[in-house]
């Protein structure tokens, strides 16, 4: 067995106090204390959940074995690279850094410090989409798919485009399914907020292997859909990843026997819908046991930083196209 793992937080906001809430729970951690430049904030979370204030990231060298970085995007960079450095395996929020200048200095405090990176790519731990890498873990063939990630702006992020905001998680998700370099990219946008870029954006992307993706998203849209099909020579799959459930529809030519139903005049449907199993997990908490799993060395890391930003260098490509359009 191993010794729990030491972690504090770095930044109590809404996410931050989510990871303070789960680490919180987990025995096979030590949730050490938090760094939260608000004083009332962490007043606040330290009493609720027992933990201590830590004045600075210095402070917390020789106390923990790990962090969690929650802090402003902008500060990313500055955070994760003093802690990597000092041996301090981090799991960071994502974006990874706002620019590639700092995305490659965390990569390169991780090896000098021979730290471990992980970048917050919550929907990667989305059971279903774990599921889904798990039927074309090598086996078949993708032809297209379409992300959609559509809802209402409200109080949600406005300092950066619905690109970097909404369409990253998807992005994320077709890359490691597809696995093949981006050959092409399109995109279109409009701006109808008062935020900072495109608030609807579609985009296509051909990839190498002959794989189309197509990506929208939106926060100027009243419902709000989550949802990845997928089209594959073992048939169509929908997935939803606010309900954690995936289906595969397949025609008579690829469906089972067992899922063909004869109809009262001998003919047979011309489709069948298989439920795939999916156990409902919340997606942070089993993001959160990965890192600890790979800090003990029992795990590869899921989302590496170059795995970060790799995707954030095809968003900042989305936004500048985008970008153009709208000036």
């Amino acid at each position: 067995m191993n010794a729990p793992v030491r972690l504090a937080v770095i930044g109590t906001g809404a996410m931050g106090r989510n990871h303070v809430r789960i680490l919180s729970m987990l025995k096979e951690v030590e949730l050490v204390g938090i760094v939260e430049p608000d004083a009332a904030a962490a007043s606040a979370v330290a009493a609720q959940y027992g933990c201590k204030i830590f004045a600075s990231l210095d402070a917390l060298k020789g106390e923990i074995d790990a962090a969690c970085v929650a802090a402003p995007s902008s500060l990313h960079a500055e955070i994760g690279t003093e802690l990597l450095r000092a041996g301090i395996h981090c799991l960071i929020e994502k974006p990874l850094a706002t620019d590639a200048a700092g995305c490659r200095a965390l990569i390169d405090a991780a090896k000098d410090g021979g730290a471990h990176l992980l970048v917050g790519h919550v929907e990667q731990f989305n059971p279903a989409v774990r599921r889904l890498s798990d039927i074309f873990a090598g086996k078949y063939n993708i032809h297209a798919i379409d992300a959609r990630r559509l809802g209402w702006a409200g109080k949600r992020i406005t300092d950066a485009d619905v690109i970097a905001d909404l369409m990253v998680h998807d992005l994320d998700i077709v890359l490691a399914l597809v696995r093949s370099p981006v050959k092409s990219i399109s995109a279109q946008g409009i701006s109808v907020l008062d935020t900072s870029g495109a608030d609807h954006a579609v985009a296509t992307l051909g990839f190498e292997n002959g794989t189309l993706a197509t990506l929208t998203a939106s926060r100027i849209t009243q419902n709000r859909v989550r949802e990845l099909t997928v089209a594959s020579d073992i048939g169509h799959i929908h997935l939803d990843y606010g309900r954690q459930e995936l289906a595969i529809y397949r025609g008579p030519d690829l469906a089972p026997p067992s899922l063909i139903r004869a109809e009262p005049g001998g003919s047979v449907t011309d489709y069948a819908m298989e439920r795939v199993l999916v156990r409902s997990t919340e997606p942070l908490m089993s993001e959160i046991r990965h890192f600890v799993d790979v800090v003990n060395g029992v795990e590869a890391p899921l989302v590496t930083g170059e795995d970060a930003l790799a995707a954030l260098q095809l968003i900042w490509q989305i936004s500048t196209t985008i970008g153009g359009q709208l000036q």
